[in-house]
Formats: C-alpha cells, sequence, structure tokens
C-alpha cells in the first residue's frame, strides 16, 4: 500500500510569513498554482482507493485542486493548534521571546496555550491507522506541514530535529507493509514538491504552518 501525504498550497498567511495553526486562510494565487503543478503527480496514474483531507477549508480547497471530487475529511488531520502564536508574525515572536520559534521548528517547545508534539502526534496516528484500516489500495491524504512532520516521526522514527521544512503542495510518500506488526513503513520520497521554483531553502523558518 502507498500512502502520499500532500501539504497545502501556500496560503495568503504563508506568503505573509504569519502562523495559522487551526485558523483558516485562504490559498494564495501563487498556492493555488502550486496544488495545480502537484495534480500532474495524480495525473495518468490509478485513483487512489482514499482521499481523506483535513477538513480545514485550504486543505480542502488544495484537495480539489489536485483532482479529487470526492474525498473524506477528518479533523484529526488539522494543523497543530498553534494557541498564542495562532494569526501573529514569525518576525514578531523572535523579537519577543528570541530562539522560540525555531526551538518549536525543532520539537522542543510548544507555543503558549499550545498543542504539545505528544498529543498531536496521537491523535494523527490515530487518524493514520483509521486510513490505513479502511482502504484496500493507496491512500492519499492532503494536510498539513505539522502532520506530514508527526507522520515521519510516527512511521519511520524521524523527529521534527531531522526533517528539512517541507514546501507548499510537496508531496512525501511512505510504503506500508499492512501484513506487518504494526503496519511497518518505508519512506519512498520527502518534500516532492511540484517545481524546483517551490522548494525554497531558507532555513529552518522558511515555511510558516
Amino acid at each position: 500500500m502507498r500512502l502520499t501525504l500532500v501539504r497545502h498550497g501556500e496560503t495568503v498567511w504563508n506568503a505573509e510569513r504569519r502562523l495559522q495553526g487551526h485558523a483558516d486562510a485562504p490559498l494564495s494565487e501563487r498556492g493555488i498554482g502550486q496544488a495545480r503543478r502537484a495534480a500532474e503527480f495524480f495525473a495518468g496514474t490509478p485513483a487512489p482507493s482514499l482521499v481523506v483531507s483535513s477538513d480545514l477549508s485550504r486543505a480542502r480547497h488544495t484537495a480539489e485542486l489536485l483532482g479529487f471530487s470526492a474525498f473524506a475529511t477528518d479533523r484529526r488531520l488539522r494543523e497543530m493548534d498553534l494557541g498564542d502564536w495562532t494569526g501573529r508574525w514569525i518576525k514578531d515572536i523572535e523579537a519577543s521571546d528570541k530562539g522560540a520559534y525555531r526551538d518549536w521548528r525543532l520539537g522542543v517547545s510548544t507555543p503558549p496555550r499550545g498543542e504539545e508534539w505528544e498529543p498531536f502526534c496521537a491523535r494523527v496516528g490515530d487518524a493514520l491507522r483509521d486510513a490505513v484500516g479502511r482502504s484496500e489500495g493507496d491512500i492519499v491524504i492532503v494536510t498539513h506541514e505539522g502532520v506530514v512532520r508527526a507522520a515521519c516521526a510516527i512511521l519511520v522514527g524521524l523527529p521534527p530535529s531531522r526533517l528539512a521544512p517541507v514546501s507548499p503542495a510537496a508531496l512525501t510518500i511512505f510504503d506500508i507493509d499492512r501484513a506487518a506488526p504494526s503496519h511497518a513503513a518505508r519512506l519512498v520520497a520527502f518534500n516532492l514538491a511540484p517545481s524546483p521554483g517551490d522548494l525554497r531553502t531558507q532555513g529552518l523558518d522558511h515555511a510558516p504552518v
């Protein structure tokens, strides 16, 4: 079984370097273009057995642009709740608490009143197991950067500190062995961006969630 996770396209807040979490800014024009380019990956291939999207509109819009007209939604596939950082600009967070944003990206701190890493991974893991359990074939999940990072930790043991930022509309692909204990997984591709220009490399803070 192949499990493909797709991050949503760039949003207006992403472009402004403003944090979203459970808030829900619309896709930017660039994000719409990114999702349409990512759709080429699925064109001409057999349809997946199951498509699931986060219930937030930026993920649902991306799923539609990828060419999936029918898909389930799952609230557990939402981005991490960023608490008091929701809606804030990264530069303001760094100015008021230097290093806090970087430490959060590394998985070693939690935003004030935000969701902690372990509970976040627990809900993402539950959603992934449910999807694998109810599908007989390949799965596509349209979601958020934090969920992709959590999936890497859950499925192949890669912590946030070992991962580069996930670009908008990038694909991350796993092969899942359903016959193995705990559905053993192998990472096939990480951060496969729609085009080279979408693969930005400005360090840990280049792609606000």
